[in-house]
């Protein structure tokens, strides 16, 4: 506990970023929260006042109202300073520890949570969430430069909504710093204020868990212009890639007929008198993951993005359905069977070919210099 708060304080002492002050992240951010409960655990002031013990924040019409402990009036924001921890809760919604300012103000019915935290601990507790399964020093140092270059890459997210980034994998995951791992802390510590560039610039540091023996080019899966260091790499050498240590790193799934008809009709790929037939790969990408599959209904064949395939089964349907794109697809009387390998979209740096690659000996920035052809280490 005491080599933990010492690198805390590492991290929050001086400009840990030179060029960002404090992110703002909106907490639960795939949660409509309509009352939170907050109980202090050391110096914690609201508005100013100190506040102790537990209390209710619950949205009143257009304000927010707090009672409990403190009694306050219906306000339009309540700012809670947390040097010491605030944990938050609520029906549905996971316990979590924070620190730093949180402002709670009223948006559409739903309470809107920011929390400012310099930007150095929220890395850590980013790695701690995003590379929880991985081992190895060198592979947390190589995912704590990925991230802290996605998050200065991406501050502008929600920009337009009053805060820099959410706490979901949408822009990173970040549970607070309430479970913040010795190993992550250890890694933003260790590369504190180091970037990736690529002509002097933040690189577009996109990362996944598993790519299954080969990462994608980046527009074989989404429509963004072509940036050269997000290109295909083969992760290690053939028969014995580098994330093949990764559990489940093969995988099977079967959907019946019935159940594709009824997913597809939900994304609309088909008509609701539509009856998904067959479907099979019409493109591939250069990793050999699939690119665009065809849907064969009893009238006509549609084209589908994988990407968008990957997506919309896995948001009906469960994301350990569909776990990547790179799949074969063997047909049955009634069925499909998905025979695949890898986990996530595939573009950037294979979390599980990082450790992979740290097991065997290679260093953070060599690993990234795999994963991200042409990029170089500088700092903000």
């Amino acid at each position: 506990m005491k080599r933990l708060l010492t690198l805390l304080l590492v991290l929050t002492a001086g400009p840990a970023s030179a060029a960002f002050g404090p992110v703002d992240i909106r907490l639960y951010s795939l949660h409509r929260v309509t009352s939170i409960s907050m109980e202090a655990d050391g110096a914690v002031t609201v508005d100013g006042r100190p506040f102790k013990g537990n209390a209710k924040v619950s949205v009143k019409g257009q304000n927010v109202a707090m009672d409990g402990a403190l009694k306050a009036g219906p306000e339009k924001t309540i700012k809670i300073s947390a040097a010491g921890p605030l944990w938050l809760s609520g029906p549905g919604l996971p316990r979590r520890r924070y620190t730093g300012v949180l402002t709670v103000s009223a948006a559409k019915g739903r309470l809107k949570i920011i929390n400012s935290v310099p930007l150095e601990v929220y890395i850590a507790g980013v790695v701690t969430g995003e590379a929880s399964d991985l081992s190895r020093p060198e592979a947390y140092k190589a995912q704590a430069v990925a991230a802290r270059t996605y998050i200065v890459k991406h501050l502008r997210n929600h920009a337009g909504e009053g805060y820099h980034l959410c706490d979901s994998t949408h822009c990173q995951l970040y549970t607070g710093d309430g479970h913040i791992s010795p190993k992550a802390l250890s890694a933003a510590v260790a590369t504190k204020g180091e970037l990736l560039l690529y002509k002097g610039k933040p690189a577009a540091t996109f990362y996944h868990s598993i790519c299954g023996g080969r990462t994608e080019t980046m527009t074989s899966v989404w429509p963004y212009d072509h940036k050269t260091y997000l290109v295909s790499v083969k992760d290690g050498p053939p028969g014995h890639p580098y994330c093949s240590i990764a559990p489940r790193f093969h995988w099977k799934t079967k959907i019946y007929l019935k159940g594709l008809t009824r997913l597809s009709r939900q994304a609309g790929w088909i008509l609701p008198d539509e009856q998904a037939l067959s479907l099979r790969i019409s493109r591939w990408g250069v990793s050999g993951r699939a690119e665009i599959l065809e849907l064969r209904t009893q009238r006509r064949a549609v084209q589908v993005p994988a990407t968008e395939f990957y997506h919309g089964i896995g948001r009906r349907a469960g994301w350990q359905a569909v776990r990547s794109t790179l799949f074969r697809i063997l047909t049955g009387r009634d069925y499909i069977l998905l025979d695949g390998a890898g986990n996530g979209h595939g573009v950037g740096m294979c979390q599980w070919g990082a450790e992979g690659m740290a097991r065997k000996g290679y260093k953070y920035r060599e690993i990234l210099k795999h994963y991200y052809p042409g990029t170089e280490i500088g700092h903000d």
